[in-house]
């Protein structure tokens, strides 16, 4: 049996390339391959996301270490929580994957998937499945983005069958996950059921597939400057106008909302969701209840434009009240953090709103309702999580970074002493 990956394609992106290793047939054929033929000077490293949900999850993480350590390449095992059985596991594993690429990688590094032309085609007609449009067909590419992350998938050219032969010929040992035959998931289906299928009518089906999406990729890449243009005129700060976006043609307002989410490095909802939810903007109230949900995420309606909504699920701990010393940051039950710049002027309560709250800012007289004040500042989904600090005398002096009291603001400028609220979405 001869070599049967080509050395041409094995151009490095960057100078620090990462493999998602899952252990399976895929990654590990990629790591190996990477292994022998990226140039020197090319720092090559595996991360293993541990999922959790398969009883030989710490087997496979221990497969991995001992493969990695015979090809003397570096391994990062990040283990990742899925926060609700009940829901798509496979949207929420894939979001999950790539928050814990984004946590391990540096700017400018390299992530090396493992998908190929079987898996382009897969992913084809399970977006056909779900009435995906020109952009969302056009599917995997050799190098593209997820947020900040650079994608690179030089296996791409390959089917299963090519990379099976090289795994053959190198002696290379794999994890078989059980679960890649159950045909409940939709990728398991087509791979199982629909293309064998497909491949006895139609020969090399799978070829012709990746092929129409490469077609289809030439497509998108037309309209990429159109969306881009259009995407920058319904840009704000924090989200998107809302006006603007209802401004342009039916057929672009998709496309925008699409792009936008994908910059935001987030798994886009199903071409129907999309087109529902903009069909009820058309009609909405101002800052109504009119909602995107996808998996992980929200988009939400505020003051005229569309926000990101990543909160989780509010835990309530109505009753929680910490006495803070103000030495070691505090890690707060409902995310994010407190901390000082400067000396610690003095300990403080720190609870959660409860209502009726009341506060005075720098060059007023009067207090006024906190209730108030946050409603035209902070999204109403944002608002649970803020930290109320109060001192000894029990006199509201912050509610996060938003409400800053006279008394604080005074503080901070004859002392230089500042109080520093930190959310988890920053």
């Amino acid at each position: 049996m001869t070599e049967t990956l080509s050395l041409d394609r094995c151009e490095p992106p960057s100078a620090r390339v990462w493999v998602g290793f899952s252990g399976g047939l895929d990654s590990t054929v990629l790591l190996h391959w990477l292994k022998r033929h990226l140039p020197s000077g090319i720092f090559l490293q595996a991360v293993h996301i541990h999922h959790g949900l398969n009883p030989a999850a710490d087997a496979w993480a221990a497969h991995c270490r001992t493969v990695c350590e015979a090809l003397d390449v570096a391994l990062h095992i990040e283990r990742i929580r899925i926060d609700d059985p009940r829901r798509n596991i496979e949207a929420q594993a894939r979001e999950a994957r790539y928050a814990a690429f984004k946590r391990i990688l540096a700017d400018g590094d390299t992530l090396a998937l493992a998908h190929h032309a079987d898996d382009v085609a897969e992913t084809l007609l399970l977006r056909l499945m779900r009435g995906a449009g020109t952009e969302a067909l056009a599917n995997m590419q050799r190098h593209s983005r997820h947020g900040d992350l650079h994608i690179w998938r030089p296996l791409l050219s390959y089917n299963r069958s090519t990379l099976a032969d090289y795994a053959k010929l190198h002696a290379l040992v794999w994890i078989d996950d059980d679960s890649n035959a159950d045909t409940g998931f939709d990728r398991n289906f087509l791979r199982h059921s629909i293309l064998p299928l497909l491949e006895q009518r139609f020969p090399n089906a799978g070829a012709r597939l990746a092929h129409s999406a490469a077609l289809l990729q030439a497509d998108a890449a037309l309209l990429e400057p159109m969306i881009a243009s259009s995407l920058t005129a319904c840009t704000l700060p924090d989200g998107l106008s809302l006006p603007e976006l209802l401004a342009q043609p039916e057929t672009m307002q998709a496309h925008i909302l699409r792009n936008w989410l994908r910059n935001q490095g987030r798994h886009t909802p199903g071409s129907p969701a999309l087109h529902e939810f903009l069909r009820q903007l058309q009609t909405h109230a101002d800052d109504d209840a009119t909602c995107l949900h996808a998996t992980g995420y929200a988009v939400r309606v505020w003051q005229g434009q569309l926000m990101l909504d990543t909160t989780a699920p509010e835990v309530h701990q109505d009753d929680m009240e910490v006495l803070w010393d103000g030495v070691a940051p505090l890690v707060l039950p409902r995310g994010g953090r407190l901390h000082w710049q400067g000396d610690v002027p003095f300990p403080v309560r720190v609870r959660y709103r409860t209502g009726g709250e009341r506060i005075r800012l720098p060059g007023q007289d009067m207090h006024h309702s906190v209730k108030k004040l946050l409603s035209t500042r902070v999204p109403p989904w944002r608002r649970a999580a803020l930290p109320c600090v109060y001192n000894e005398q029990d006199e509201l002096l912050a509610v996060g970074e938003v409400l800053v009291s006279a008394q604080l603001d005074d503080l901070s400028r004859r002392q230089g002493t500042r109080l520093h609220w930190h959310s988890d979405s920053e």
